[in-house]
């Protein structure tokens, strides 16, 4: 195996643990194994270079629920909608030519009973989406007069505030995963389920809230126990984050250094930080596999965030800073390794090459 100089990208994709990095082909082909306040837009300039960005808090929800000039209530398997025009008024009447009445529903078909309601997310006085635990239903126009009919028998909504709105379209956290759909109920779509099967499906955070800013384009999903997520809409990433954590990390790689049967020496490495970027850390992760590597650092980031002893799992380390090219020479030998970054400030990526050589036969 011939010596060989290996680019690496910054890791577009976010954090990917159902397939492996590839290490050669567009920048788009690439995922982390892990990150935490680290993203693809960074925070210094919010290029798409890559670097650290910091979350926000979980934005404070109006206490009523306003749809068509009603105000709607839910307890158990009943919504109730007040009269049109007049909020305190919630008595029934049988006066079937007063379309403006309260009205009582719930989310079944006809002649069933309904679930727990749990969510209802209106639009536009044009749509009224609602949720249970594992189904979605669409309201068209008025809940007195208007269709209602049923959108999915299986997927759900994990919490009251467990969703948010970007234009027409409305992201929810379900016990399966993110979802995506059109406001009028069309278009339901999965989005973590290829991404992120461990982390982000079977969650049962009944206080979980989604907010989605104009700005990054993107969806906050606030979690009880750290980390939370940001979902890169435009590209499809997901990030963790922790707005009580300053420190940033990402993990680069798993990384091939050897052969099918020979390993590599880890013998230089050429990094840029970006100008005005805090000092960055680094330190090699190595592993017999990518999965041993990846799973590897990921719990050596766990570790630091602990501030436990994580010094088993690293085999060379060292800091850059800003602004220059800078070489390090780890001379690091395994089959594969994890570049683990991180900064107690703002930084953001330009560029990084592995320069490996052969180191002999792997003995397994």
């Amino acid at each position: 195996m011939p010596r060989r100089t290996i680019d690496l990208q910054f890791p577009r994709l976010g954090v990917v643990r159902r397939f492996g990095v590839r290490q050669t082909g567009r920048q788009a082909d690439f995922g982390t194994p892990y990150s935490y306040n680290a993203r693809l837009e960074d925070s210094l300039t919010n290029r798409l270079r890559g670097g650290s960005f910091t979350g926000t808090a979980a934005s404070a929800r109006p206490s009523e629920i306003l749809y068509r000039d009603r105000v709607l209530s839910f307890s158990g398997q009943a919504i109730t909608a007040t009269r049109m025009g007049d909020h305190t008024d919630t008595t029934m009447s049988a006066d079937v030519s007063d379309v403006m009445r309260p009205s009582l529903f719930q989310l079944s078909l006809a002649g069933e009973q309904g679930d727990d309601v749990v969510a209802l997310v209106p639009h536009k006085d044009h749509y009224l989406l609602g949720f249970t635990a594992t189904e979605m239903w669409i309201q068209q126009g008025d809940p007195l007069t208007g269709p209602r009919r049923r959108v999915s028998d299986q997927v759900g909504i994990i919490g009251p505030d467990a969703w948010c709105v970007a234009h027409d379209t409305v992201y929810f956290m379900s016990a399966l995963g993110l979802y995506s759909v059109g406001a009028d109920g069309s278009g339901l779509k999965a989005l973590s389920e290829d991404y992120l099967p461990e982390h982000l499906v079977g969650v049962s955070d009944v206080a979980c809230a989604l907010d989605y800013d104009h700005a990054t384009r993107g969806v906050s999903i606030h979690l009880t126990a750290a980390p939370s997520w940001f979902y890169d809409t435009e590209r499809g990433g997901f990030w963790p984050f922790d707005t009580t954590e300053t420190d940033s990390h990402l993990l680069i790689g798993p990384v091939k250094l050897g052969s099918s049967d020979e390993l590599g020496l880890l013998q230089a490495m050429h990094g840029i930080v970006a100008a005005g970027s805090d000092t960055v850390n680094w330190a090699i992760v190595p592993g017999a596999t990518a999965e041993e590597a990846a799973s590897n650092a990921k719990t050596a980031v766990e570790t630091a965030l602990a501030d436990g002893d994580y010094s088993s799992y690293i085999r060379g380390s060292g800091s850059w800073d800003a602004g220059r090219s800078q070489t390090a020479r780890p001379r690091t030998t395994a089959m594969w390794v994890v570049l683990w970054l991180s900064s107690e400030g703002d930084w953001a990526y330009e560029g990084l090459t592995f320069v490996v050589e052969p180191a002999g036969w792997w003995r397994a």
